[in-house]
């Protein structure tokens, strides 16, 4: 008697399952290869900018009862691409993010393809020993000596673990019993802080009323004098300060503080010293640059990102403390058994000093970045995009139609348009970038300095050129010629 086979129908319908999705995946490589290509070269428009109410009538953004498969979800990314920002374009010059980075691309496709957890070494062996190599490499530009730290979601969260350790180190008993019995709280900021700092003070329960915001000379820098002064007229009005925070590089103008005076503050009055280096940390790569971060070797606790200057996907920003213990002392709770385990490698797993239980990998991106380009690698591309906020300084010096705002202190170089003085500049400026963003020309941000609003271009994809710059600067003034016509 023949063997008769018997084809299971789930079997069958499974092998053309994963067939349509083996084809459906080479076609978004292909779309993605396509973008990567297309969003380098300088006459792709940066954005194919739609108003909100016309991109709602353009796609559904319906959830439907009924699902779309392969074949639908393969046209809702080409939407998406259509109209999504091309932060790799060289006309994006918009926020402290930008370019694209090969490695840090792929680790980034792995790190969704391998959809692991960081809290426990047995769940993400291979990324928890990563973030622990990234830590230590990082802490070694801080002078430390020794320290620990954690990978966060981003600047912000990293900015509320310094203030939540500050103020629970300051008062121990805080973290069993609560924030009632403290003493009416205060930290100490440049008035150019970042304003997580403020969100960071209503989460830890201090308040806005806590951030004591502090004047900076005009080169955009909280110095020492500055912070003993407020530190004084805070006592006064009864508060308790028990934190000052650093910064290196703000977010307007890029300046530094004068991290070196501030720490003698700190010190003489014992508040926890914390360094934001957000935006401007990663220059510190550089011993060119080290001298901005005078002083950090005395500080308490640092933030670096490397999403803003080293061409890694977002998000990856780094939280550092000088304390080794601090973060499990003053965050690990003590009461998830089902999850850390009493095991030979429990010391690896990085739940107990994390704010967040799932927390994603972002060590694989940097990790391949950092080998990829080599130290020295990023030694040169950070020192190029100095140069390059050097040459965009020059331009806008030498054009008549231009007018440096401030001083370039790092990576920000802030300017307007020249108008007649019976033109509000503020108002022009404004509507003269809304212009160069809508018809997709170029993505520039601004912000508000004591001098009026000014335009904000940062330069942190060191794969621009001087020729990128140029173009720049000339969609810029053109566009403002035609404005003006109309508006006179």
């Amino acid at each position: 008697m023949n063997n008769i086979n018997f084809a299971d129908p789930i079997e069958e319908d499974s092998m053309k399952n994963q067939a349509a999705e083996e084809a459906t995946l080479r076609e978004i490589f292909d779309l993605m290869q396509n973008w990567i290509g297309e969003s380098r070269l300088p006459d792709t428009p940066v954005i194919n900018y739609l108003a909100p109410e016309e991109l709602s009538k353009k796609l559904d953004f319906g959830l439907r009862e009924k699902g779309g498969g392969n074949e639908r979800m393969l046209e809702e990314v080409k939407q998406y691409l259509t109209y999504a920002v091309r932060t790799a374009n060289p006309a994006y010059l918009n926020q402290l993010f930008g370019g694209f980075g090969f490695p840090g691309f792929v680790g980034e496709l792995i790190t969704a393809l391998t959809n692991t957890s960081m809290y426990t070494y047995e769940v993400a062996p291979v990324a928890t020993l990563m973030e622990k190599t990234l830590i230590e490499k990082m802490i070694s530009f801080t002078g430390w000596g020794q320290g620990e730290g954690i990978f966060t979601s981003g600047g912000s969260q990293s900015n509320l673990y310094a203030m939540l350790l500050a103020r629970n180190a300051t008062f121990p008993e805080v973290k069993n019993e609560g924030i009632s019995a403290l003493p009416k709280l205060a930290v100490l900021v440049s008035e150019r802080s970042h304003f997580s700092l403020l969100k960071g003070a209503n989460t830890i329960g201090i308040g806005h009323n806590g951030v004591v915001k502090v004047k900076v000379d005009d080169r955009g820098r909280m110095r020492g004098q500055a912070v003993a002064e407020a530190l004084e007229q805070t006592i006064k009005r009864g508060m308790v300060p028990f934190m000052v925070c650093s910064t290196a590089g703000t977010t307007e103008t890029g300046s530094f503080d004068a991290i070196d005076e501030i720490a003698d503050v700190a010190e003489k009055h014992g508040l926890w010293h914390h360094v934001d280096g957000s935006w401007g940390g990663s220059l510190i790569l550089s011993e060119k640059y080290q001298p901005l971060f005078k002083g950090l070797h005395r500080a308490d606790s640092f933030t670096w990102n490397p999403h803003k200057l080293m061409s890694i996907p977002l998000t990856c920003s780094a939280f550092m403390a000088k304390d080794k213990g601090v973060m499990r002392r003053e965050i690990q709770s003590n009461d998830a058994d089902y999850i850390y385990h009493d095991y030979d490698n429990s010391e690896f797993d990085t739940g107990p000093i994390s704010l967040s239980c799932g927390r994603r990998v972002d060590s694989l991106k940097l990790w391949l970045s950092w080998n990829y380009w080599g130290e020295e690698g990023y030694r040169e591309r950070v020192e190029k995009c100095i140069g390059l906020a050097d040459y965009a300084t020059k331009r806008v010096k030498e054009s008549d139609h231009l007018e440096l705002m401030f001083t370039t202190e790092s990576l920000n170089v802030n300017f307007r348009f020249v108008v007649p003085d019976e033109v509000n500049v503020d108002e022009f400026n404004k509507r003269l970038r809304y212009d160069l963003v809508q018809k997709g020309h170029a993505m520039v941000n601004y912000c508000t300095l004591e001098a009026g609003l000014s335009i904000r271009l940062v330069l942190l994809n060191p794969d621009l050129n001087t020729s990128d710059i140029d173009r720049f600067i000339g969609r810029f003034i053109a566009a403002g010629q035609l404005l003006l016509q109309e508006t006179v």
